[in-house]
């Protein structure tokens, strides 16, 4: 299975959950702590890009408070659904690795990329992190969250009915690597938080650990 078939058959898992999903965290925000930290290096009216945006929960927030948002996610389902709970706003269907086919270089003060990359394979990650660079203007910064450990796997996904089929695909990366990443980028770390996540909804039988990292542009 290449790159591009790992990404399309997280696709395809996001369409079939995009209702439960929406229904259940459409309107609900997490981690309010890792946003408003996030906030602290936001300007006033700051043009926000929020990669994985699912059923427009970050749509709700961050608009509310004035930035200028525009979501891009690869399920038309997961649109649907947004729009369903929150009308329509700026909102791209396409693959991450796509971005740069959308906006000039320099378009942006922040991207938002929280529990959707590590649904990339370690090459798309990377080159990922480079888009994003080239996208956020001098100083911008970005939130983004990994999983951490090693290697790729296959797990559960929770809101799927027919559990037990490991068809959800997942990258977990170490903080050497990631950190590596972000630096040969040019970004430097301004904030760095793991939490340890289990229960029902969350992925992988025993739980994960999930980290993350807001950084900025030099």
């Amino acid at each position: 299975m290449n790159s591009a078939d790992k990404r399309n058959s997280v696709k395809r898992d996001y369409d079939l959950i995009a209702e439960q999903y929406g229904d259940e965290f459409g309107k609900y925000i997490e981690d309010l702590d890792i946003y408003r930290e996030f906030e602290k290096y936001l300007s006033d009216g700051a043009s926000i890009l929020d990669l994985g945006c699912g059923t427009g929960r970050t749509y709700a927030y961050f608009s509310k408070k004035g930035y200028k948002y525009t979501g891009v996610d690869f399920s038309e389902k997961m649109k649907e659904k947004a729009f369903a709970l929150h009308g329509e706003f700026p909102y791209i269907v396409d693959d991450i690795m796509n971005i740069k086919e959308h906006f000039s270089d320099g378009s942006f003060d922040a991207v938002f990329a929280v529990y959707s990359l590590f649904h990339l394979p370690k090459e798309d990650f990377e080159q990922t992190i480079a888009n994003i660079r080239d996208l956020l203007r001098d100083g911008g910064v970005v939130l983004l969250s990994y999983q951490l450990g090693e290697g790729e796997a296959f797990v559960d996904e929770p809101y799927l009915k027919d559990a037990g089929r490991e068809i959800l695909y997942m990258n977990y990366m170490s903080k050497l690597h990631v950190d590596g990443v972000l630096e040969s980028n040019g970004f430097e770390k301004l904030y760095e938080s793991e939490k340890h996540e289990e229960g029902d909804g969350v992925i992988g039988e025993n739980g994960n650990d999930a980290v993350y990292v807001i950084v900025r542009k030099k």
